[in-house]
């Protein structure tokens, strides 16, 4: 009887001791790193994010932007993590669904990561400088059709939402990306940059990145991508009002950890995420940064990636 009664209480005090010590986590400082350079949509998400979440946890959630190598070095250091919720990802359609049609002999798969939770996500703008001829979208078209060689565009090099958006463009106005002259770059601010700075004909951006140099009309807007306009454009026509309706570039962002993370860190991210973004409060923070709130669990957001992944593949032949 005493000897069944000491083997009940360790077992209570065995399941007290796990849940209290799944309940602490994080107690350790979080680093989200994010594959590109600070000032487009992946950064702003991801510092938007980990000031709510480090308000929520009190610990401290630090952003840290390792740009470059069509996003392969940044990926490699999360793949490469502990499992133990201390690093994470800012992941995005470029870092996971375009990355193996683009970067060939990728040393670990798509699938090895943990996809954590979808979060935000945003249309992709085309934009020129504003003395530019081109005042609608098929302006940029005929240009692009009868001046092929001497039409540049903006690129992340073949990873991004860059080259996805002018995949699509080229392909819906019939003409041979290859024939045409990217502009390589590091990160969607950069793009913004260049076109501002009247560099390239036909630049594309997210609101994040485009909102201020908009603003200060060093930039125009010609369409957006998708079906709908942006709520901080109210007289951009979408891609579809512009007869493109198969140019429909939208950039979502979200978060991935290091292979094998545990399920509990990763519940306790969706559940956070979750109840983040269907704050209202948060709604307007999200918006001003130049995304909209787009929640998905873990198993909706890897399902996202291997619908996505296909459609890069048909389009890019990969």
């Amino acid at each position: 009887m005493l000897r069944t009664l000491m083997l009940a209480l360790t077992a209570l005090v065995s399941v007290g001791a796990s849940a209290h010590a799944q309940a602490k986590y994080p107690t350790k400082p979080i680093e989200i790193i994010v594959p590109f350079a600070a000032g487009a949509s992946t950064d702003s998400s991801a510092r938007i994010i980990a000031q709510l979440l480090e308000a929520r946890w009190n610990v401290p959630v630090k952003v840290v932007n390792k740009p470059g190598g069509n996003t392969v070095p940044a990926v490699t250091e999360v793949m490469a993590a502990r499992a133990d919720g201390t690093t994470f990802l800012m992941d995005n359609i470029a870092s996971s669904a375009m990355l193996d049609t683009v970067v060939k002999n990728l040393p670990y798969s798509v699938f090895d990561r943990t996809f954590v939770s979808m979060t935000t996500t945003t249309p992709l703008m085309f934009i020129v400088h504003p003395d530019s001829p081109f005042k609608t979208i098929k302006d940029a078209v005929d240009a692009a059709k009868s001046d092929t060689a001497n039409f540049t565009w903006t690129s992340l090099g073949g990873v991004g939402g860059q080259d996805l958006a002018f995949r699509q463009f080229f392909v819906a106005a019939g003409v041979d990306i290859t024939k045409a002259r990217a502009i390589a770059l590091k990160g969607g601010s950069e793009a913004v940059t260049l076109t501002a700075g009247n560099h390239v004909r036909l630049g594309t951006g997210t609101w994040s990145a485009v909102a201020a140099p908009f603003s200060a009309d060093k930039l125009r807007v010609l369409a957006v991508c998708g079906d709908t306009r942006w709520p901080g454009l109210p007289d951009t026509p979408s891609m579809k009002e512009a007869g493109m309706p198969s140019v429909d570039a939208q950039f979502w962002i979200g978060i991935s950890g290091p292979p094998k993370l545990p399920a509990d860190i990763v519940a306790t991210w969706n559940a956070a995420l979750k109840e983040l973004l269907a704050d209202k409060a948060v709604h307007a923070k999200l918006l001003n940064g130049g995304v909209l709130p787009a929640y998905l669990n873990s198993a909706d957001m890897k399902a996202r990636v291997e619908r996505d992944r296909t459609t890069v593949q048909k389009l890019f032949g990969g």
